[in-house]
């Protein structure tokens, strides 16, 4: 009896270790359990202290998508073995109901980069909203692929709470991190993504701006202000995308302000050359309201925005000079308006014209007028016969009154000085400088000529300053131009000094009125003893398609008033042919062909 407890406590020992052994778990086992779809106790033997077991029943439930296993795989995160964490946020994703929301955003703070991107990738597939914010902090995270995720489960999301964590990652260093923000950024929408959108679209990498791009068209109707905004903008690469933007959008403005900046930016970013005539006159058919949206526009940092706003209100000519002259004065840098304000003593002024051009031309952010070629073009300081300008020089508007003055140019060379040899006798006389006043103004002629629309309305006033030279070469140049915009000024000048009798036919006013080559001056031209050109001109109206190639003339006499006779050669095909021409005038004080052309040619 007394040998029982001990034979008792042995028994029970012995039993205790095959309970022990019995319940020893291996993998097989979780293997059996996951075939039959034990979850119970798949979810015990995540606490197996053997690594292996916890793995494979971690991997199982994750297969078996258990959803009643959430909570036990979320506390293996707490595991001491880095590979449990990791396949325990891989089987949390498989499982892939809302339930997981909460574990996986708190997997964003895993030590472990690859925990972390399953997790950022698996919000985004489940479109948690809750987790935002969360994902927004991981766009900082320290790996890149995680930062990638972060932002492309955001667009999967498309809440637009996730717009502004977006929006500040559009300046990060990397190009795929930009690009992935601006596509999300179309998702999450909104004005806040609209915004922060226009700047991208001038990303140094075109596949950043052309997800910009698309962002704002998929995003709508809240892309529409920003975008109509981003017309005006400086860059180049945000008006061309706006304008993308607002095609996509169809809703191409069509009146008002917006349809004004519309235009500017689309001549803007055209990839011709030069002025835009097609938008110049659509912006200089608008009435008066669109006078301030030019005036800005004339005093923009993108030159082409001024030189089209510019040229329309020049269009508009006395309509437009009194709100030019008050923005000029309240607009206009110190230089602009000391410049301006010297206006008077240009060619031609005074003159309405001239004011109109001087304030548009003051509004220039760029204006710079530089002393030493402002001086060197001025006649009064200018040193003599030297080269006044380099050869690539443009006259920019800030130096047109300068080159029109010296239309009028001149000055004459100094007397030949004769060289002395060491005996004194003169051997060879010293080369004199050959830019005369005549050069002056034939290179002040060429790039008047070349700055085209820029010098029209000073080179018309100038057709009536009191300098003669001045004022018959500014006619040749608008004469050669064919600017109908002098055709008027023209007339009356030639009409003013018909009337005091002066003598026109070699006049350059008269040649420039011809070169016009408009009907409403041929009464005007009617009065004034032709020229050989007038005489070509006549006989190619009364023969078209037969091209008269020189006029003769023996006029000894140059009278005014007597007739004058001209032996007019012309190719008719293959025929070289004259014919004897005399204008003489009528009855009404008309210089005409006498006898009248006859209305066929001779054969021979």
């Amino acid at each position: 009896m007394k040998r029982r407890p001990f034979i008792y406590l042995t028994l029970l020992a012995a039993v205790a270790m095959l309970g022990l052994t019995g319940c020893s778990r291996t993998i097989d086992d979780v293997a059996k359990w996951k075939t039959s779809g034990n979850i119970e106790k798949l979810i015990k033997a995540l606490a197996d202290p053997k690594i292996e077991v916890r793995l494979a029943a971690t991997e199982a439930l994750g297969e078996l998508k258990a959803e009643p296993a959430v909570n036990a795989l979320a506390a293996l995160y707490n595991d001491s073995e880095e590979t449990i964490i990791l396949a325990s946020v891989e089987s949390l994703a498989q499982i892939g109901t809302p339930s997981i929301v909460t574990p996986m955003t708190a997997a964003l703070k895993l030590d472990y980069p690859q925990a972390r991107l399953t997790a950022a990738g698996t919000l985004g597939e489940l479109k948690a909203v809750g987790a935002v914010s969360q994902l927004v902090e991981a766009l900082d995270d320290a790996e890149a692929d995680v930062q990638l995720a972060a932002a492309l489960s955001l667009g999967q999301i498309g809440d637009e709470s996730g717009s502004e964590g977006l929006v500040g990652k559009l300046s990060d260093s990397s190009t795929k991190l930009r690009k992935t923000c601006a596509e999300s950024l179309g998702q999450t929408g909104g004005e806040t993504a609209a915004k922060g959108l226009i700047p991208a679209l001038a990303d140094e990498n075109d596949g950043v701006g052309k997800a910009a791009k698309a962002a704002l068209i998929n995003i709508g109707d809240a892309s529409i202000p920003f975008a109509l905004e981003a017309l005006k903008n400086d860059e180049t690469k945000i008006r061309a995308g706006a304008i993308a933007v607002l095609r996509g959008l169809k809703t191409i403005p069509e009146t008002g302000t917006n349809m004004i900046w519309y235009q500017l930016a689309r001549a803007s970013v055209d990839s011709k050359p030069g002025i835009d005539k097609g938008v110049v006159m659509t912006l200089a058919s608008l009435d008066d309201s669109a006078f301030d949206t030019l005036l800005e526009a004339a005093a923009h940092n993108v030159r082409d925005f001024r030189e089209h706003a510019t040229y329309a209100l020049e269009r508009n000519g006395r309509k437009a000079l009194s709100k030019a002259l008050a923005y000029a004065e309240a607009n206009a840098g110190s230089e602009a308006k000391a410049w301006m304000a010297k206006r008077g003593s240009w060619p031609g002024a005074p003159s309405w014209r001239i004011d109109l051009w001087a304030s548009l031309a003051s509004l220039n952010p760029e204006f710079n007028l530089d002393s030493a070629t402002a001086a060197s073009l001025e006649m009064q300081a200018r040193p003599a016969f030297n080269i006044i300008v380099s050869p690539d020089f443009k006259a920019e508007r800030e130096y047109i009154p300068m080159m029109i003055a010296l239309l009028g140019d001149t000055t004459k060379p100094p007397p030949e000085e004769p060289d002395y040899n060491a005996e004194g006798i003169p051997v060879v006389k010293k080369k004199r400088d050959m830019f005369r006043g005549e050069a002056n103004r034939l290179l002040a002629e060429e790039k008047l000529a070349a700055a085209e629309y820029l010098a029209t309305l000073p080179l018309i006033s100038a057709i009536e300053d009191e300098d003669e030279l001045i004022a018959g070469n500014a006619a040749d140049i608008l004469g050669s131009q064919g600017e109908k915009r002098a055709l008027n000024p023209l007339m009356k000048v030639v009409s003013d000094k018909l009337e005091t009798g002066q003598v026109l036919t070699d006049s350059p006013f008269y040649v420039a009125l011809q070169k016009m080559d408009e009907p409403a001056a041929e009464p005007l031209l009617l009065k004034i003893r032709p020229n050989p050109d007038r005489a070509m001109r006549v006989f190619e109206r009364q023969y078209p398609g037969v091209r008269p190639m020189s006029a003769e003339t023996k006029d000894s006499t140059g009278h005014a008033s007597q007739p004058v006779t001209f032996r007019l050669g012309y190719i008719e095909g293959a025929r070289v042919g004259e014919l004897l021409v005399t204008f003489m005038v009528d009855g009404s004080g008309n210089w005409v062909p006498t006898p009248a052309l006859p209305a066929q040619l001779p054969t021979r």
